[in-house]
């Protein structure tokens, strides 16, 4: 088994928390729901803030290197702000930070000199599994914002 390989299994393994906790709402409901949207956030902040230290191990010589370890801090501090979005009861406003940071971040990683030599299969992996995590968190916002799930007070 190549390294792409091993890469892309555990990556898709690593999505199938977000996939199950977009689910749960819909399926169960209630407060069930509005706790699976709740650790979906907190996965994701963790899942965030991995992406934003992989900069941190990228080769020191590329073009502008000191900015993209600046913009990895920045990711790690949008992933604790989701934390605290959460703790603050303001659930909306995590989920559509966690689609624009996700999709953001990948758009980063694509920018990157060290990103144009990966292997096209990691690149296709890495689009890929942003989308699904993107799109696993607007299933979680439909629900949130759902008149007839209604969880906002």
């Amino acid at each position: 088994m190549n390294i792409n390989n091993i890469k892309s299994t555990f990556g898709y393994i690593g999505f199938v928390p977000f996939a199950f906790f977009c689910i749960i709402p819909w399926i169960f409901g209630g407060t069930a729901g509005d706790k699976a949207i709740i650790f979906q956030i907190a996965y994701g902040s963790i899942i965030l803030s991995f992406l934003a230290g992989i900069p941190w191990g990228w080769r020191d010589d590329q073009p502008n290197q000191s900015n993209n370890l600046t913009i990895g801090i920045v990711y790690s501090l949008i992933a604790c702000s989701m934390l605290i979005l959460v703790y603050m009861n303001k659930i909306l406003p995590a989920l559509l930070i966690s689609i624009i940071a996700f999709q953001s971040f990948y758009y980063f990683e694509k920018s990157t000199y060290d990103f144009q030599y990966k292997h096209e299969d990691y690149q296709k992996f890495r689009r890929m599994l942003s989308l699904l995590v993107a799109i696993s968190f607007l299933i979680s916002t439909a629900y949130w914002i759902n008149p007839y799930s209604n969880p906002i007070n």
